[in-house]
């Protein structure tokens, strides 16, 4: 989880920077990011299990908390009309990209994509 965080911070920069130029520019990155769906996914899965045997649980914990609590400032620094800026995104590389993400929706996206994959490994409840 403390990872989709950290990504988030990149996103909103990157939402930020391509929210000021014409779409178009945006939508191509995004093309491109697609056409690199598998090397990012071999990225997107060692990337993690490569920092979980560098990053102690203890330090992932005082991470997480300095990472939330920034996007917690951010966010509430953030001006109405400024979450609605955003940009295209490369829909092959997550469920929860979608092809244009406001900045709101990047800031939602870590919970949902947690929420996803709890439900995935969360056992019914019996009875």
């Amino acid at each position: 989880m403390l990872f989709g965080y950290i990504l988030v911070r990149v996103l909103l920069v990157l939402a930020r920077a391509f929210s000021r130029l014409p779409r178009r520019l945006s939508r191509g990155f995004a093309r491109l990011l697609d056409a690199g769906t598998r090397p990012f996914d071999v990225v997107n899965y060692l990337g993690p299990c490569g920092a979980a045997r560098i990053v102690s649980p203890r330090r992932m914990g005082a991470m997480f908390d300095r990472v939330t609590d920034v996007l917690e400032r951010r966010l509430a620094a953030e001006a109405e009309n400024g979450l609605a800026r955003g940009m295209h995104y490369p829909v092959r590389w997550d469920p929860f990209f979608k092809d244009f993400m406001t900045l709101a929706d990047i800031y939602r996206y870590p919970t949902q994509h947690f929420d996803f994959h709890h439900r995935q490994l969360t056992l019914d409840e019996p009875g």
